[in-house]
């Protein structure tokens, strides 16, 4: 299956489409990206099995949103089906995904706990001890510098192998494996694009991030601080799903991109 090399540009489309996306239909966006992401925190809050459980699970509902994405594009409505339809076309190869998503983060884990676990033992306990050494402080986190980047690595390359291949599952019928792989190759091929994408969604969350804070800022000098914790608390929820919308509609995108002849719009 081959892919394309985009131009760094590509990044700023992937961007912009991902908003005009959004914006089409905003409101069944945010109540399907809302009800997952309640799913996701109820399931993660179970021991063990329920984080199991979310990765489990999330390339099924990533590909839900690859086809109402696509649907978006073709003039269709977006509809709660669409949560469920990448399983209804192939449930067992996206559990799979997910199951070789959860396995590698888990090794890197492993290989973290193991190799510094004292380190950072250590770095808890003087975190939390109100007359910790600040000397000490910063040794225990220097000693955790390269694991932490080794760790940081780990995850990067797992998003790497997962950002393409729920879409390859349910729209190329690629098996597991060869979507893991195509979508790792297919990243390091357009590095520079998800560079400018990456960096443009970074500023669009510190944006709202700031809006945010002037304006519980302001409400709270006239109505105090109670009321604007709780206006805090009410828009935060709906501004993180219009940003993981984004986030899903600009996947989509950049997959018709790279994968994908042309995109229609």
């Amino acid at each position: 299956m081959n892919f394309r090399k985009c131009n760094p540009l590509y990044g700023y489309r992937w961007f912009s489409e991902g908003i005009k996306l959004f914006i089409r239909q905003p409101w069944p966006w945010l109540a399907l990206v809302g009800m997952t992401t309640l799913l996701l925190l109820v399931l993660s809050l179970l021991p063990v099995l329920g984080l199991i459980a979310v990765f489990l699970i999330f390339p099924g509902i990533a590909a839900g949103f690859m086809l109402a994405s696509r649907d978006e594009l073709a003039e269709q409505p977006i509809s709660f089906n669409h949560l469920s339809a990448g399983f209804k076309i192939a449930p067992k190869p996206l559990l799979v995904v997910g199951g070789l998503a959860f396995a590698g983060v888990f090794l890197g884990m492993l290989v973290f706990t193991l190799g510094w676990r004292e380190e950072f033992m250590q770095l808890m306990e003087l975190a939390r001890s109100q007359t910790s050494d600040q000397a000490a402080l910063l040794l225990a986190m220097r000693e955790l510098l390269i694991p932490s980047l080794l760790t940081l690595s780990v995850l990067l390359l797992m998003a790497m192998a997962t950002w393409f291949a729920p879409a390859l599952v349910v729209l190329k019928q690629a098996t597991p494996r060869a979507a893991l792989r195509l979508s790792f190759k297919a990243f390091l091929k357009n590095f520079w694009p998800f560079l400018v994408y990456g960096v443009l969604m970074l500023l669009l969350d510190a944006v709202s991030s700031f809006a945010l804070r002037m304006a519980v800022t302001a409400l709270q000098s006239i109505a105090g601080e109670q009321v604007a914790g709780a206006v805090a608390m009410l828009i935060s929820f709906p501004l993180l799903c219009a940003f993981l919308s984004i986030t899903f509609a600009s996947a989509y995108v950049s997959y018709v991109d790279v994968f994908e002849v042309e995109l229609k719009a």
